[in-house]
């Protein structure tokens, strides 16, 4: 029996569909493209989960650990973040010569992930 994709675990819904949708355009990548592309495509897949991840931690911290100054602390973390993921960006296609169209797909894997999660959780609203 499956577990039915909830408010309350659409977190692990969204890394694990976002893993398992990054291995599979990898290797499609490979086999159909080229192993340039598929670089991309886990460059930037691996890149968007890192993002993803670090935010989350950001928003737990301030959720829970409430820190004096949560804006300053949340514009801080987020003007880094940003900054890291450009430095990151800028070396896997200048330095690295990944292929920018596996980058962008794989840029876009979790955003895949959550538009295919918001079409399931509203067809199974009603079950």
């Amino acid at each position: 029996m499956a577990a039915k994709i909830d408010e309350n675990n659409v977190f692990a819904a969204v890394t694990k569909g976002s893993w398992a949708l990054l291995g599979l355009l990898t290797v499609t990548g490979y086999v159909l493209q080229s192993p340039r592309f598929a670089a991309g495509v886990a460059a930037g897949g691996t890149l968007a989960l890192a993002n993803y991840y670090w935010l989350m931690s950001i928003l737990r911290r301030i959720l829970h650990q409430q820190p004096t100054q949560p804006v300053r602390y949340a514009q801080v973390r987020y003007l880094l973040r940003l900054t890291l993921i450009a430095i990151a960006l800028y070396l896997l296609i200048v330095r690295a010569h990944i292929d920018i169209m596996g980058l962008f797909v794989g840029l876009s894997i979790i955003a895949a992930v959550i538009v295919v999660l918001s079409f399931y959780m509203y067809a199974t609203k009603g079950e």
